[in-house]
């Protein structure tokens, strides 16, 4: 049986995130639908190519919540409270280098940001199985959302029709690095591959931050304009 072994690195709920080995069946992997749709949209943009995650997959990842721990070295996050059409929402944010799990190409990753709306729902239970992730990506992240609770969880929110835009800044130009959307969704993403990447950075001589967590992200949600610095 073909066998997948990568090293990760995973943020637990504690403060410092570890590396971890996870060993998956491929085999397994299909039996449970894995591969039934592209986890990614690929394209080419100025030269440089891109990845956003698909609808499918964006629909396949609404009924699960997110947490502040999911974050990794050179990938951050910033948890903010916020109301938009007079409700509650948790705007979640991530840049940096976002890492291809399982070392598969068609997996959302790179260097980008994302821009999540989510809210909280008070006594909704977690999920008890997530059948599109292999299964021991899926029991880290239910132990993980098991331990949190509730008061610590946000549920993805598409029903609110948010339109989302965003521009990742080069802090030492402040010039757009580049742009995403707008789209109407809970959850809007985009990353340069890494290769395209390092194409980029010879382009600018230089001028690119040291690591790329660095990068400012200007966004936007309903026209609103926030940044994070």
């Amino acid at each position: 049986m073909e066998t997948l072994k990568v090293r990760e690195w995973i943020c637990g709920y504690l403060p410092q995130p570890h590396i971890v080995d996870l060993e998956y069946h491929v085999p397994t992997l299909r039996k449970e639908g894995f591969d039934m749709f592209s986890p990614t949209i690929r394209y080419v943009e100025n030269g440089y190519e891109f990845n956003e995650t698909s609808l499918e997959w964006k629909e396949a990842c609404r009924n699960l919540p997110c947490f502040s721990a999911i974050w990794w070295p050179d990938y951050s996050t910033e948890v903010i409270e916020e109301t938009i059409n007079g409700e509650p929402i948790v705007i979640q944010l991530w840049i940096g280098w976002c890492q291809k799990f399982l070392g598969r190409d068609d997996f959302p990753g790179g260097i980008g940001a994302e821009v999540g709306i989510y809210h909280r729902i008070p006594g909704q239970p977690p999920p008890s199985t997530i059948p599109f992730m292999p299964q021991k990506m899926a029991d880290w992240m239910l132990a993980r959302i098991a331990d949190l609770g509730d008061e610590h969880l946000w549920w993805p929110y598409p029903e609110l029709g948010t339109e989302l835009e965003f521009e990742m800044v080069n802090p030492k130009t402040g010039e757009t690095f580049f742009h995403a959307g707008p789209q109407t969704t809970y959850w809007l993403t985009k990353w340069m591959t890494t290769d395209s990447y390092d194409d980029y950075k010879k382009a600018q001589h230089g001028e690119t931050p040291w690591f790329s967590v660095n990068y400012n992200l200007r966004y936007k949600i309903n026209g609103k304009v926030y940044e994070w610095t």
